[in-house]
């Protein structure tokens, strides 16, 4: 099985350890068999464990199960959410006073990391640290395993710092394909995703999978999938994020993630809500999650996700009550960092919506003092919604600062869209209307490779409602003509133009049959390339690249 493992062969590992637990009469020994199968499961299917897990318990209340082994039994039952038990396992080892061998004690300081960034609540189960620095560990494996899971706690817990980005990079660097664990990339990948190296992580990331290509190990590519999805979205990137956590829920399905099934539903709802497919986020939010989720990490990614849909979709007060709880259960378990979620920045933007401008300021000053240093896209994103609160003369300022932070390497495109759309707002208010346009073909320039085509559309009822066009601008089209052709032309229905210029759907279409007429053509996808407007020409380049 050991020699499977190490050559990516996970089922007949599995199959191996499967006949040896049969014919195993030792009970100690039995127990021992059942933990390296749950492992070697784990790779393939962790929900197949479960109905294991039961059995293993009662070894451990019989002595049966100790060591590495009892901890492989706590993360699986975290894993499933079965919270009672797992606190049982973890009393019981932290009670034992049984001497730790090297293996036990690494596992012990693995553990503790990962219950202080994932499941923080139950952290106290295991009782006060004993003795200081590192122990001696008993693999390389296992020391850089130790290494990732402590440099994510380091960034959770006290924010981005070089060291542990150095960490994170040298542990990727030097990680076999052949280690039998997911948790040391994914751990040492969200530390640089967490720390603003998003751009680092993606490349990284791009490798593992390519690696895991030839090996049949599901849910590790499933779990990585996650994570790229995640950090796609940081850096804008919605079809990416979209496709990629689509992807690891097709390669494992729902009920075998357990509570992290939170990650990849949180980035599908924060993704197609940002691109404006508010059905489809809402397919995602009506699936079923387990309760014991929102005592996770996973569970905060979710609540933020759920609060993000509601500001875009109106419902304040519910996303404010969202980012409230996320932000208390954050600061109760010390990893209230905005670089994992900036649930400040976004409860500035629901006061905003709430028209309550100067509690968005009184909120985002307590973020800027209270953070020293937070990534390019967190203070980017701070800066527009600071914008927004702020007089109108002050706006533009603002906005280009953000625009110029989120433009760097480890920016977010898609939060550079809505700041070039803020800016076309904000020059547009001051009559500055040369400039506007410029700042609107940017936001549409952007905001089309993204794919975030409900601010496209967005911005062509603005550009169609907020601005007086010409009776004739040599084309013979009125006023209303020309503003239904615009929007037409950059990909809106009869029915969104309707709404959108308060008239029928009747009074659209036959607006757009004279248009036809007047233009000599024939069907819409004509439209762009002879209206040029600031829009409708620059969505064009933009769909061309």
């Amino acid at each position: 099985a050991a020699h499977a493992l190490r050559d990516g062969a996970a089922d007949r590992a599995v199959a191996c350890l499967r006949l040896a637990r049969l014919v195993c009469a030792d009970a100690h020994r039995r127990s021992r068999l059942t933990a390296a199968l749950i492992r070697a499961e784990w790779s393939i299917n962790p929900g197949v464990s479960s109905g294991r897990l039961g059995e293993l318990v009662e070894a451990m209340r019989k002595g049966c199960l100790r060591g590495a082994d009892a901890l492989t039994l706590a993360r699986a039952l975290l894993w499933h959410g079965r919270f009672d038990q797992a606190q049982e396992v973890l009393g019981q080892l932290a009670g034992s006073g049984q001497p730790t061998d090297p293996e036990t004690a690494t596992e012990l300081q693995i553990t503790r990391r990962r219950l202080r960034h994932t499941y923080p609540s139950f952290l106290a189960a295991l009782g006060p640290r004993s003795g200081a620095g590192r122990p001696p560990t008993h693999s390389v494996s296992a020391d850089r395993r130790l290494q990732a899971v402590s440099a994510l706690a380091a960034v959770l817990g006290e924010g981005p710092h070089q060291e542990a980005v150095g960490v994170a990079q040298r542990v990727l660097h030097g990680t076999r394909p052949d280690e039998l664990s997911t948790e040391t990339v994914e751990s040492a990948l969200l530390a640089l995703a967490y720390s603003g190296r998003a751009e680092r992580a993606t490349a990284w990331c791009d490798v593992f999978l390519d690696r895991m290509q030839a090996r049949h190990t599901p849910s590790r590519r499933a779990r990585l999938a996650a994570v790229r999805a995640e950090i796609a979205l940081r850096r804008g990137d919605l079809t990416d994020a979209r496709r990629y956590a689509s992807d690891a829920l097709a390669t494992l399905p729902a009920i075998s993630w357990g509570v992290t099934v939170g990650a990849p539903l949180s980035t599908l709802i924060l993704a197609t809500t940002a691109m404006g497919r508010y059905d489809e986020a809402q397919t995602y939010l009506d699936h079923r999650v387990p309760e014991a989720m929102f005592e996770t990490r996973y569970g905060m990614h979710y609540l933020h996700a759920r609060a993000r849909f509601g500001l875009a979709t109106g419902y304040l007060e519910m996303a404010l009550e969202d980012l409230r709880r996320c932000g208390a259960k954050l600061s109760q378990w010390g990893m209230d960092t905005p670089g994992l979620i900036p649930w400040r920045t976004d409860v500035a933007e629901v006061y905003l919506g709430l028209g309550r401008p100067d509690d968005a300021r009184r909120i985002l000053a307590e973020q800027s003092a209270r953070f020293t240093f937070m990534p390019n896209r967190v203070r980017g994103a701070a800066s527009r919604v600071l914008a927004g609160a702020g007089a109108p003369a002050h706006r533009p300022t603002l906005l280009r600062q953000a625009a110029e932070l989120l433009q760097s390497d480890d920016g977010d495109r898609y939060e550079l869209a809505l700041t070039f759309a803020d800016l076309a707002r904000a020059y547009r208010t001051l009559g500055e209307f040369r400039r506007a346009a410029a700042a609107e073909r940017r936001a549409v320039i952007v905001a089309a490779d993204c794919h975030a085509e409900a601010l496209v559309r967005g911005l062509a009822v603005e550009s169609a409602t907020a601005l007086p066009t010409p009776a004739d601008g040599g084309d013979g089209l009125t006023e209303a003509e020309r503003r239904v052709a615009s929007m037409a032309a950059v990909g809106c229905s009869n029915r969104e133009i309707a709404e959108g210029l308060h008239v029928t759907v009747s009074t659209v279409e036959q607006h757009l049959t004279r248009t036809y007429r007047k233009l000599r053509i024939s069907r819409r996808a004509d439209l762009p390339p002879l209206l040029g407007g600031p829009v409708t020409g620059d969505l064009t380049e933009a769909r061309r690249r």
